[in-house]
């Protein structure tokens, strides 16, 4: 008689036993559903972000190539015409004038930065994660550099002091006057910086191009994962 109760008590604290194992896991695996569905609902917010963030790039990756690549085609008119010797022209203040301008870049970060606070793991898309990171970390790391060697330095150090010497501004448009513009023809090393102007604000504009370009490829790559 003693065993069989025994045997009831046992069986029965073996079917509690379970029954908590049972329950504890459920409430694990519920817990873990919610975190999982938490933070896909986390990097999906991430993403739109990142997108907001990369068309406004886009955008000045674009107005900036545009304008870098009009400032250097100024920059070698400038240089050919002097070259040439040819008279001066009203038509040439505009050129003159664009040889003292660069466009620079205003990177959006906000959602990049608010995801390396938060872990790079947080993206499941391992293409997203990659070019992302190449995105920042090699070409928008390359303009920003670029930017101030070539167009910031350059123009303040170099170019600028030539310049002032020469030219004269008129605004609001830009327009550059020479103050003698026989001695300007004859002064060779304002020649060469602005030469030199066209060689390097041509180069800034070709890797603000490649930005632009990974910048999109990027855009689609986040758009067509947010479509799954």
């Amino acid at each position: 008689m003693e065993k069989n109760k025994t045997g009831k008590y046992l069986k029965y604290a073996i079917g509690e036993i379970i029954l908590v194992v049972i329950g504890i896991l459920i409430a694990l695996q519920i817990n873990n559903w919610n975190e999982a569905e938490k933070r896909s609902d986390e990097e999906q917010k991430l993403l739109y972000e990142l997108l907001v963030n990369l068309n406004q790039d886009i955008n000045d990756n674009k107005v900036n190539a545009d304008f870098n690549k009009d400032v250097g085609l100024s920059a070698e008119y400038v240089v050919e015409t002097i070259e040439a010797r040819t008279v001066w022209n009203d038509t040439m203040e505009k050129h003159y004038g664009y040889l003292l301008r660069h466009g620079l870049s205003t990177f959006n970060t906000s959602a990049y930065d608010n995801l390396k606070s938060k872990g790079f793991d947080l993206i499941s898309n391992d293409s997203i994660r990659i070019a992302l990171t190449n995105l920042h970390g090699n070409y928008y790391a390359g303009i920003l550099k670029f930017e101030k060697e070539l167009a910031v330095d350059n123009q303040t150090f170099y170019l600028a002091p030539l310049f002032l010497k020469h030219i004269r501004m008129e605004n609001p448009w830009f327009k550059g006057i020479p103050h003698d513009y026989a001695k300007l023809l004859e002064d060779t090393e304002f020649i060469e910086a602005v030469r030199w102007k066209a060689k390097t604000i041509r180069h800034v504009a070709s890797f603000q191009q490649q930005g632009y370009k990974k910048a999109n490829e990027l855009k689609i790559i986040i758009e067509n994962e947010l479509k799954k």
